[in-house]
């Protein structure tokens, strides 16, 4: 005989999880709040066998933590696209029953738009790559700080890397008065504290790479290092996903936004949506292909399109070209081709 299916629609919040369940009649069976932990979702699907269970929860930041608790109970989880599920339905009275009562409608009625969620292998690397990422842009940070510091005092460091041997012998002499001195000793060895750090993490994502052999293939593009390569990987999980070049550059939020009525079509700016990280890098790649002293297809493009849209714009093309050359290069399992 087979068993009942039921239904759970879950509102997960980092401290409590608001759960309806259904059956497939839509006959409430339990409406019931308890707190987020491996206990209270046990007592949530108390009662209930593991496959008559289909739950859904929708995508937020801590979502692997929150699948990591559902699976042992249910059968099937399901991640709901956030932007997507108000489209379809909202309430205009929000609480954290009524929408977990909407999730397990919705899923009844086998109307939830999934959002994907990769292997646990994929969100460790992804976890590795953001932090490496967060700390490089701290860095950033920390070193317009220093020349901030010394320009209080009207005095400029001659050397572009102010973290070369040069520059910090400089900077260690350089007179000051004494709270400026002290800023800047700060932030001088908060930033030899990250460089340690980077260096350890570069040293655990070299050792990475053999696991993704299409790292190589991407590398062959001039701009994309190691690291860019493991996260672009990283951030696209899955490439068969996109069937086509245009699905990819919409999820990385790079395809530009269409308003189109009767006979009224325009292309405006582009849309940002989709991975904000995928996003950054490729605009970090596009900057160092094109400052490359090498020729190649991506440069030249650029140059073409700075000349008459101007320089941000031609990057954020640029960064869309080299997604669309990466799609390729996955899709054929070849290297990209430079110019001699």
């Amino acid at each position: 005989m087979e068993q009942m299916k039921v239904y759970a629609g879950l509102d997960m919040h980092s401290e409590t999880i608001t759960g309806t369940i259904k059956d497939s009649e839509g006959n409430p069976l339990r409406v019931q709040k308890v707190e987020t932990s491996k206990e209270g979702v046990k007592k949530l699907f108390t009662r209930f066998k593991k496959k008559q269970v289909r739950a859904v929860f929708e995508a937020s930041k801590n979502w692997p933590y929150y699948a990591q608790l559902l699976k042992p109970h249910c059968g099937e989880v399901i991640m709901a696209h956030p932007l997507k599920i108000r489209a379809i339905a909202s309430a205009r009275i929000k609480t954290d029953v009524i929408d977990s009562n909407i999730l397990c409608d919705l899923l009844r009625g086998n109307l939830i738009p999934e959002s994907y969620m990769p292997s646990l292998e994929i969100v460790e690397l992804r976890e590795l790559l953001r932090y490496r990422a967060t700390l490089s842009n701290l860095r950033a940070r920390f070193k317009t700080k220093v020349r901030n510091i010394i320009s209080r005092e009207g005095k400029k460091c001659e050397w572009k890397d102010i973290t070369a041997k040069g520059a910090r012998l400089w900077l260690n002499n350089v007179p000051l008065n004494d709270l400026n001195r002290r800023e800047l000793d700060y932030t001088v060895s908060l930033m030899d504290n990250l460089n340690d750090e980077i260096k350890d993490l570069d040293k655990t994502i070299d050792k990475e790479q053999y696991k993704y052999p299409e790292a190589d293939l991407l590398k062959s593009i001039i701009g994309i290092s190691t690291f860019s390569a493991l996260l672009i990987i990283a951030e696209i999980a899955d490439f068969s996903r996109f069937a086509t070049p245009h699905k990819l550059a919409a999820y990385a939020g790079l395809a530009p936004s269409t308003y189109q009525s009767s006979t009224t079509l325009y292309h405006g700016r582009i849309t940002k949506q989709g991975s904000k990280w995928l996003r950054w890098i490729l605009t970090q790649c596009t900057h160092a292909g094109v400052k490359s002293t090498k020729s190649h297809k991506l440069k030249s493009f650029y140059l073409r399109l700075q000349r008459k849209k101007g320089k941000q714009k031609a990057i954020v093309a640029t960064s869309r070209k080299m997604l669309v050359v990466i799609w390729h290069l996955l899709d054929k399992n070849e290297y990209y081709a430079t110019r001699n």
